[in-house]
């Protein structure tokens, strides 16, 4: 049996810039990954035809190496935002009720081959100085879609302080390098949040399969403590070639508070719904690198948050970061 139409095919693929070997760590070509990294993360679900319960959540992040360590120092602005699924005036039983949270954080990245943790300290607001209202008029507005109407009746407005912390696990056996440059990698990861917002732990698994697999975008979600870049260093990583990948993860997590359902700590909340504590998360996403830029469009799927949910939680999520 002859190979000759593959062996052309990988031929023609390296001399386009596709399949060159990956120099390694003391090679030529090897670099360091850069220092700095800014990225914005959008998700919202009018992609699915919908707009209730988590409906847009919006973060900026930056994050800067710390000298010549392999730990970092992150900042953030975090946006999030809930509605019900009927727009009438006030909130309605037996939905999300009307929420807005705006926060702004500091964290701190330690990164290593087989082990990473990060840590993110959130000051932020709820109800009307959170701007959800305005920022869901204003995009609602761009893009010709209703008003919701019952934002006079929200989670009330409070102060909120709240401690998010990740760890991310290397999974050696599922990476794998094949064909000059593709390669598979994965992690398994726990998360802890606990605060005014929210007390929850959980873990999850992300998997990724392509080329020249990068440092950033492990997994890009609207979560604290995620930002934006891997905690695990690739050292077979070769930042001036192209990267591309598709990435899967799932998160399983067992919420004992959440101020978007139960309400606030210091102001009496009609509760509309009663919060579910086991929750799931599942992404889908393809992500590009190239020239010190990241695209990631992905997919998010969110289990019930509250006990007799009618409407399944999709969103559609788009990240761009540059690194410098």
């Amino acid at each position: 049996m002859s190979y000759l139409p593959l062996e052309l095919m990988v031929a023609a693929s390296a001399a386009a810039g596709f399949f060159n070997p990956i120099p390694q760590p003391g090679e030529e070509g090897y670099q360091a990954e850069k220092g700095h990294l800014l990225r914005v993360l959008y998700e919202n679900d009018a992609s699915f035809g919908t707009d209730c319960n988590y409906t847009h959540g919006t973060r900026l992040d930056y994050v800067d190496r710390i000298a010549d360590s392999p730990d970092w120092w992150g900042l953030s602005l975090t946006q999030d935002i809930y509605t019900p699924t009927t727009h009438t005036l006030g909130a309605v039983r037996g939905q999300h009720p009307y929420g807005g949270y705006l926060a702004v954080g500091a964290g701190y990245l330690m990164t290593g081959v087989d082990f990473g943790a990060s840590f993110e300290f959130q000051v932020g607001t709820t109800g009307k100085a959170s701007l959800a209202e305005e920022a869901q008029h204003i995009v609602h507005a761009a893009g010709d879609m209703a008003q919701w109407n019952g934002w006079g009746d929200q989670v009330p407005g409070e102060v909120t302080v709240q401690l998010a912390m990740r760890q991310d696990m290397r999974l050696p056996w599922l990476e794998s390098s094949f064909w000059d440059g593709w390669q598979t990698d994965g992690s398994f990861y726990l998360r802890e949040r606990v605060g005014t917002v929210s007390i929850a732990g959980g873990a999850g698994v992300t998997f990724r399969f392509g080329y020249n697999l990068p440092p950033t975008m492990q997994l890009n979600g609207n979560s604290a403590a995620d930002f934006g870049i891997s905690l695990l260093q690739k050292p077979d990583y070769n930042p001036e070639a192209i990267s591309y990948f598709a990435t899967i993860s799932a998160e399983l997590s067992y919420v004992a508070r959440d101020m978007f359902v139960d309400g606030g700590v210091f102001h009496h909340f009609d509760q509309t719904c009663s919060r579910t504590p086991w929750q799931g998360i599942a992404r889908i996403g393809l992500g590009v690198r190239y020239q010190g830029i990241d695209y990631y469009l992905g997919l998010l799927y969110m289990s019930d948050t509250y006990r007799r949910q009618a409407d399944e939680t999709f969103m559609g999520s788009f990240a761009i970061g540059w690194s410098w």
